[in-house]
């Protein structure tokens, strides 16, 4: 099974692919949409998440998404523009919360997530190291986009 991890934003999202279990480490990436929100903006980032559909043949899209109370109109229309994606492309989709995640990953804070994660996937030291002088403020969307894929991945075993 491919997961097409993503924690979303609407000027930076964080995507990964999971692919059988195993972290595709040349698909972490974090994007940046510097732009004022607009049509055209919503649009590149559709467009950004539409290569990794294309690239790979993904059977789910697992999305963590701010509190409810945090949905900007421009959460509110990229959701709704990724849960057309998935129809399109004939894929599970599916939200997770940070608080979901922490729940039933059984974690209290933002550095546990990114010490599980990379527990889980040795691989991130790397980007552990990268993210050490900025207090991985960077790169804590790419670990939630990780850890919430790992955590879909987990359930669909237990389906």
């Amino acid at each position: 099974m491919t997961i097409f991890g993503i924690s979303i934003g609407s000027s930076r999202t964080a995507v990964c692919i999971l692919k059988d279990g195993v972290l595709l480490d040349e698909e972490l990436h974090i994007h940046s949409f510097d732009a004022q929100w607009s049509e055209k903006k919503l649009r590149a980032i559709i467009n950004t998440y539409k290569h990794y559909l294309h690239k790979y043949n993904v059977h789910a899209i697992l999305v963590k998404i701010p509190p409810l109370r945090k949905h900007t109109n421009a959460i509110t229309q990229l959701l709704k523009r990724i849960d057309t994606l998935a129809k399109e492309y004939d894929c599970q989709f599916d939200l997770i919360t940070k608080s979901e995640l922490k729940h039933v990953n059984n974690l209290r804070s933002t550095n546990e997530i990114i010490e599980f994660t990379r527990r889980l996937y040795p691989e991130l030291n790397e980007l552990f190291e990268r993210g050490i002088d900025n207090d991985h403020r960077y790169y804590k969307k790419l670990y939630e986009a990780i850890l919430s894929a790992h955590t879909y991945q987990e359930w669909q075993r237990f389906k």
